[in-house]
């Protein structure tokens, strides 16, 4: 009786220490959450580390990503559009309909990018086509080119969080630039605003339908060429992400180290109890 009582004293002696060095192992300080060194929380082998655990260790969080470097997230495009085009010399009585073969125009663009965060992205876009000015005397047509600077935001990823696989996102933008009338050497200033519609077509690959309204202001000159100061377009393209194109969730530290504590407290709590049977085991022996 007294062998496997003392039998009984060095298993429980030895899970007591089994159970120590496993907490000052989950306890040590590069578990704190002041401390925790994001770079080392990699969810490249997800699987592996749940496996290893038992917990769920890749939570992240959908609005928070781990910014890349500056030669990441680059973009270019290139499409066809179709603008209508309104002046201030318009004789009265002309119809305002966008389809009129008198004011619409086709031309084209071309734009290069950069997404600083899933949210918020910059591009500067240049559109060439084929203005038209309607005056008393007739449609006259003259070549045109805009170099904008436009903000985008994206809307999608800013409110539902990014999502590498969305099939759509909403993107409306606001610009700054230079308006030129080429054929008569008159240069302004302009102001665009617009919504890029994209459509996923592959990881490097989008469809985009761009709704755009363009506003130029007046020559300081007298030349009445740049008359025509507004137009609407309706723009098709597509994209191609240059480079690396994705981002990274941030872990959700928070709830990882949440994690942990709980498998800390469940360790103490059962180190507890191993040490309440040491003591009985004890008292047993003396008596």
């Amino acid at each position: 009786m007294s062998f496997r009582i003392m039998h009984n004293s060095i298993s429980c002696l030895f899970k007591h220490s089994l159970l120590a060095l496993l907490l000052a192992a989950f306890s040590a300080p590069a578990f704190s959450q002041d401390d925790i060194d994001i770079a080392a929380v990699t969810i490249d082998d997800d699987e592996q580390a749940e496996s290893r655990s038992g917990w769920n260790t890749t939570s992240t969080r959908s609005h928070s990503v781990i910014t890349n470097s500056f030669f990441s997230n680059w973009f270019v495009s290139a499409g066809l559009s179709g603008s209508a085009f309104y002046g201030d010399n318009e004789p009265e009585g002309i119809s305002k309909s966008p389809f009129k073969s008198f004011r619409n125009s086709l031309g084209i663009s071309f734009s290069l990018g950069k997404w600083f965060t899933p949210g918020i992205g910059l591009r500067t876009k240049v559109n060439g086509f084929w203005g038209k000015e309607n005056t008393s005397q007739g449609s006259d047509k003259y070549k045109w080119l805009a170099l904008h600077e436009q903000i985008m935001l994206n809307f999608s990823n800013m409110f539902y969080g990014y999502s590498p696989d969305r099939l759509y996102n909403l993107i409306p933008y606001i610009g700054f630039g230079l308006n030129r009338n080429i054929s008569y050497n008159d240069n302004v200033l302009g102001l665009s605003i617009g919504v890029l519609n994209s459509f996923r077509l592959s990881n490097r690959v989008s469809l985009n339908i761009d709704l755009n309204y363009s506003h130029a202001s007046r020559p300081s000159s007298l030349s009445s060429h740049l008359s025509p100061r507004t137009n609407y377009s309706l723009e098709l393209s597509l994209t191609y992400n240059i480079g690396k194109s994705g981002w990274k969730k941030s872990p959700d530290l928070e709830s990882i180290h949440e994690m942990y504590q709980m498998e800390i407290d469940a360790l103490n709590a059962q180190l507890h109890d191993e040490q309440l049977e040491n003591e009985s085991l004890r008292n047993q022996l003396k008596e």
